[in-house]
């Protein structure tokens, strides 16, 4: 049995087989993942578990070397682009509009959805290098 890190087997999978610039897209709850992208649902209550919750836990495996987000997440999900840029402080940042991220996150090689049930709580994560 795993001792540490992801224990989602389907989440340390799509970690596992990320190359640079490959994209892994975490979701709200009502994000219109696209046909042909495999995903994991991790949808366990309203809120739960949480955007920024499932993005610390992944930032434990991952190596991301640049985010983009919905610009609309600045003014209508407050406390959610705080977070994001707390977490990702020292990284580049992307803001684009939510129509354009949806069409972006479209070369997402894999999604994860969320419980998270406020808008604009979408972000695509760049997979950087270790060395």
């Amino acid at each position: 049995m795993k001792k540490t890190g992801i224990f989602n087997s389907k989440i340390s999978a799509f970690i596992a087989s990320l190359g640079h610039k490959d994209i892994i897209s975490v979701v709200d709850m009502g994000y219109p993942i696209p046909k042909g992208i495999e995903y994991a649902d991790i949808v366990l209550d309203k809120g739960k578990p949480g955007f920024l919750e499932t993005i610390e836990v992944l930032l434990k495996e991952l190596a991301v070397e640049k985010v983009v987000i919905a610009e609309e997440m600045e003014h209508k999900n407050i406390n959610n682009y705080n977070g994001v840029i707390k977490l990702f402080q020292g990284l580049e940042i992307v803001k684009i509009p939510h129509e354009n991220f949806k069409e972006k996150a479209k070369m997402s090689k894999y999604f994860i959805r969320t419980g998270e049930c406020t808008s604009f709580s979408n972000i695509m994560l760049i997979s950087g290098v270790i060395f």
